[in-house]
């Protein structure tokens, strides 16, 4: 079993292997024998740590088919964000108006996710392919015909956690403390239903703002009676937090959301220590026994790049490929503002390295999750521990805001 082990130098060195690997690459100008695809990610702000990790993904589906399809070579455009709406708009449409890109591939985060997906109705003639966003309401809630996301959202990722939280682990009160924009309440909401539903209580819940440093104010106001805490932080966040509840002695275990203890977070152990010890969570990354012919492949490519599966190199590898394998199908044939591409997207199946994928009627996909426990590596790291593997888990129609009790998950 390998360790989640992502240090800051190999990130680095990550980045500068995709730079040199030349796959992403800005064209000069644009030809009927190109393909443009436009892509979104926010390598600036909260998520800049994992961002290049979907870049890994992207490149490695890229290689499969050389960047060719029906011999027209796909080139791509990459532009920066901060994992905020107003960014993402504004690169987007300069990717869009400016640059004449066919199709647009992104965001990472839940925020801009919505936004992008909203963006995409106003232009028709270009197809958007989310790649790691997961806030509900981009597919659920009045969806674009042109927005298509091949794996699950936030609130699929925590399904069963909450259930197994209390029917196994007997955590019957927890607090929650998560970041204030829709993938945490999404991912809380997820999580909260089941809980509620077995029988627990959401005593209480703090959201801090997306970005925050200091977590000292929100562990102080943590209640004595509870049994657990939900702690919905991702990238930076989570590194601070967990850093902090280790300093500040929290003896409370952890429920994690889809984030929280990603591979990029255990990374940082230097700075976490054992805080992220006996966490439990979900996502759509399996845990470390997890073995599969195409996942072992998967993970043989990424280990080349100099990483390891963690969300933003199995979502972005997942989406990269699903997004390429439509072009595929239909020979690069991008008439007829896209028809025959994205009847192909809508209907797309295939068995990826993380399990068999399909697509829902509101182009959003149908996918397996895993439930797994953070447990020592016996090295001085982390691996995860399987709990559950569910198949087939659709997207509900609930779209959360802030969950503050039991009430705000029905």
């Amino acid at each position: 079993m390998k360790r989640q082990r992502i240090g800051r130098n190999a990130l680095a060195g990550v980045v500068a292997g995709v730079l040199v690997a030349g796959l992403v690459i800005t064209p000069s100008s644009h030809a009927a024998s190109t393909i443009k695809i436009g892509y979104l990610n926010a390598t600036i702000g909260p998520f800049a740590g994992g961002a290049p990790q979907i870049t890994i993904g992207l490149n490695i589906a890229l290689g499969e088919i050389k960047s060719k399809v029906a011999g027209k070579k796909i080139v791509i455009l990459e532009e920066a964000t901060d994992a905020t709406p107003a960014l993402a708009l504004e690169k987007a449409k300069k990717l869009i108006e400016k640059d004449k890109v066919d199709i647009l591939f992104g965001p990472l985060s839940g925020d801009e996710g919505v936004a992008i997906a909203r963006l995409s109705k106003k232009y028709p003639k270009v197809t958007f392919v989310n790649t790691t966003a997961s806030a509900s309401e981009a597919t659920n809630r009045e969806p674009s015909k042109n927005f298509f996301r091949f794996h699950g959202d936030a609130a699929q990722w925590s399904g069963g956690v909450g259930e197994i939280a209390y029917n196994q682990l007997g955590y019957k009160r927890v607090a929650i403390i998560a970041d204030d924009y829709s993938f945490p309440y999404a991912n809380a909401g997820g999580f909260a239903k089941g809980f509620c539903k077995a029988g627990g209580v959401i005593v209480s819940a703090q959201w801090p703002a997306l970005g925050t440093k200091d977590y000292s104010s929100q562990i102080a106001a943590l209640p004595k009676d509870i049994d657990a805490i939900y702690a919905g932080l991702g990238g930076a966040d989570a590194v601070q937090f967990l850093k902090q509840a280790n300093q500040f002695g929290i003896k409370k275990p952890l429920i994690g959301g889809a984030i929280l203890v990603d591979g990029t977070v255990l990374g940082a152990k230097a700075e976490i220590g054992d805080a992220a010890l006996n966490t439990i969570g979900g996502g759509p990354v399996p845990d470390d026994s997890y073995s599969s012919p195409e996942y072992d492949k998967f993970k043989a490519q990424l280990a080349a790049a100099g990483t390891g599966p963690n969300i933003f190199s199995v979502l972005g590898y997942i989406s990269a490929k699903s997004m390429l394998a439509g072009l595929v199908a239909v020979k690069g044939d991008l008439s007829n503002n896209h028809a025959k591409y994205r009847a192909a997207l809508s209907t797309l199946k295939w068995k990826t390295p993380t399990g068999p994928l399909s697509m829902d009627k509101n182009r959003n996909a149908i996918v397996s999750n895993f439930i797994y426990q953070i447990v020592s590596d016996g090295a001085g790291g982390f691996k995860t521990k399987a709990l559950k593997r569910q198949d087939k888990v659709a997207q509900g129609t609930a779209v959360y805001g802030r969950v503050n009790s039991c009430a705000d998950a029905k």
